[in-house]
């Protein structure tokens, strides 16, 4: 069986870190649920509200987290511009 190198993966989309990524450390389990939570409890305020707002504020945070990729992907490559600047250093 032969093993692809990494820059084959990566080409072929079998590495893909933008979704491949999530933090698995239980300090950030534990926040994200609680972010979570605090934000299922305030659309239900915001339901309530006369008119109801509920809806456009889920509008507003789908619009937020819409970027969030675009945050990820800038992250990784200069992530990787460094490290591969690290790299050409050591090999100098």
């Amino acid at each position: 069986m032969e093993v692809k190198n990494v820059l084959e993966q990566f080409y072929n989309g079998e590495i893909f870190p933008a979704e491949q990524y999530a933090p698995k450390s239980e300090e950030y389990r534990k926040i994200h649920q609680g972010n979570y939570n605090h934000c299922e409890d305030f659309v239900e305020l915001l339901a309530k509200l006369e008119p109801p707002l509920d809806k456009r504020f889920i509008k507003i945070m789908d619009e937020q987290l819409d970027v969030i990729p675009f945050e990820f992907s800038e992250m990784f490559i200069d992530g990787f511009k460094l490290g591969a600047k690290m790299m050409a250093e050591v090999f100098r």
